[in-house]
């Protein structure tokens, strides 16, 4: 199986969130099996109004939303307390490895 995993602490929830659809895209692309976005905020439980945890329910509804739909299976992804693992559609048809660079931090991580 593999995996990819990505960092998004130190972004802020709109760069995380074009950079998540990017990513998936390009692991998909790759021939990846899932890929698995850090966001940290494990003990955040509730959607807050602002601060910590924005970006681990903006990907979580990102993902329910269908957002991801193209190159994800939703039902097969699975949010856990401080990362969101999306599983990948089999790519019949990978491309030679490649990604592109992510997006300038935000924020200090």
């Amino acid at each position: 199986m593999r995996r990819r995993l990505e960092d998004l602490h130190g972004f802020d929830t709109r760069t995380a969130l074009r950079f998540a659809v990017i990513r998936v895209n390009e692991a998909y692309q790759n021939g990846y099996d899932e890929i698995e976005f850090t966001h940290g905020a494990a003990n955040v439980r509730d959607r807050p109004a602002e601060g910590r945890g924005q970006i681990k329910w903006a990907l979580r509804d990102l993902l329910e939303s269908g957002g991801l739909d193209r190159w994800a299976r939703p039902h097969d992804s699975w949010p856990r307390e401080a990362s969101l693992v999306v599983a990948l559609k089999r790519n019949p048809r990978p491309r030679t490895e490649y990604w592109s660079p992510a997006p300038r931090l935000g924020r200090p991580r």
